[in-house]
C-alpha cells in the first residue's frame, strides 16, 4: 500500500488464532457504527449522510503467517466502490483522537490491580457518540489482540494492557 493510500485507510488488526466468530463479528459492527458516527459528525460530510445511498466501509483482508488477520478499512462511494480518500482520511484521524480520548477517560488498573481513577459516566448519561466508543472498547477488550491505526496514530489492546500512540 502506498503511503497516500495508507494516511487514508484504518487498520484493524487481530489475532487471528482461535478468534471466536462473534468477537470478530460485534467487533467490526462496533467499529462500523462508530466510524460511520464521526464521520456524520464532520460538519463538511454532513450532506453525504443525510443522502441515499450514504457512503460505505469496505475492507481489504489478509492474513499473514503470524497469525495476524489484518482489516484495511476505507469509506468508498456506494456508486461505483471507488475508495472516498479525503472522507476517510479526514473521518478515521478524526475517529482515532476521540477514541483515544474516551479510552483516557475510562478507569484503569493501578500498579496493585485497584482501579486508579474515577468509573465512568452511567451509559444513560452518555452521548450517542460515547456509547459507540464505549461498546467499541467493551469489544476489543474482549479479543486476544487486537490494534487499530491510522497514520501515525495507534491503540492496541493486549489483554488487560491498552496503549496509545
Amino acid at each position: 500500500m502506498s503511503a497516500a493510500a495508507a494516511g487514508c485507510r484504518l487498520s484493524l488488526t487481530l489475532d487471528a488464532r482461535s478468534l471466536p466468530l462473534s468477537s470478530a463479528s460485534s467487533t467490526l459492527r462496533a467499529l462500523q457504527a462508530a466510524l460511520r458516527g464521526v464521520a456524520r459528525g464532520l460538519p463538511e460530510y454532513r450532506a453525504l449522510f443525510d443522502r441515499q445511498p450514504q457512503p460505505i466501509l469496505l475492507l481489504d483482508a489478509a492474513l499473514a503467517p503470524d497469525g495476524e488477520l489484518s482489516f484495511s478499512i476505507y469509506f468508498a462511494d456506494p456508486a461505483d466502490d471507488s475508495p472516498m480518500r479525503e472522507l476517510s482520511a479526514r473521518a478515521f484521524a478524526a475517529f482515532m483522537s476521540q477514541f483515544g480520548d474516551e479510552l483516557k477517560k475510562t478507569p484503569q488498573r493501578g500498579l496493585w490491580g485497584r482501579m486508579s481513577r474515577r468509573t465512568p459516566p452511567p451509559r444513560a448519561f452518555m452521548s450517542e457518540s460515547q456509547r459507540r466508543m464505549d461498546d467499541l472498547r467493551v469489544e476489543m477488550r474482549r479479543l486476544k489482540k487486537a490494534s487499530l491505526r491510522c497514520a501515525r496514530r495507534a491503540i492496541a489492546f493486549d489483554g488487560e494492557r491498552l496503549e496509545i500512540l
